[in-house]
């Protein structure tokens, strides 16, 4: 009976030690130049009302389904006065949405950091140019200044910070954060590509 309850307690303070994380469904965000200036728009993917039953999949091997996701995608406006221009509509390489968007006051460039759901791991940092093409995707054991064990993990992520700002319209700091509280900047170059 004894070893019955120091199991139980054993058991309960072990799992009090995890570190669990909860993500919502991504929504539609919109993120503005710092001179507001420019203006974006990320749209997560978007799943047809019955993707997720068994109708939707037969009816998409006998290739009779009208609705199909529509993948992750970014709208770049520029704004005047009260009038917005489209300057690119792309798709992003998320697959479900970035946690966190920035925009140069140029509107020359947009940087995306981390993955919907798993923070730390696939497209950490993505860089996008001038038209919204791909310049680069960094995953963060490559631009981070910390062994990637340093970092606070939960089942989904690894929590790194994923803070960016944009020092002028060509460089960025981002902020990394390990598990012992010490933050570490990187200034990133995206005319050069290359962090300085």
């Amino acid at each position: 009976m004894v070893k019955k309850y120091l199991f139980l307690t054993l058991f309960a303070v072990s799992t009090t030690c995890a570190f669990a994380d909860f993500w919502d469904d991504a929504k539609i965000t919109i993120t503005y130049s710092h001179n507001k200036e420019y203006m974006l728009i990320v749209y997560p993917i978007e799943y047809p009302d019955n993707f997720f039953t068994a109708k939707y999949h037969r009816q998409y091997k006998k290739g009779i389904v009208k609705d199909t996701v529509k993948p992750c995608h970014a709208v770049l406006y520029h704004i005047f006065d009260r009038d917005t221009v489209e300057v690119w509509n792309k798709s992003l390489v998320n697959y479900v949405s970035p946690v966190k968007t920035i925009v140069a006051n140029d509107g020359k460039s947009v940087i995306t950091f981390n993955d919907w759901g798993m923070r730390g791991y696939q497209h950490t940092m993505v860089v996008y140019g001038e038209f919204g093409e791909l310049l680069k995707d960094f995953s963060l054991k490559e631009i981070s200044p910390f062994p990637l064990e340093q970092y606070l993990r939960s089942i989904s992520s690894i929590h790194w910070g994923g803070h960016g700002a944009y020092l002028d319209n060509d460089r960025v700091e981002i902020s990394f954060h390990d598990k012992n509280d010490e933050v570490r900047t990187r200034i990133y170059n995206i005319k050069k590509g290359v962090f300085e």
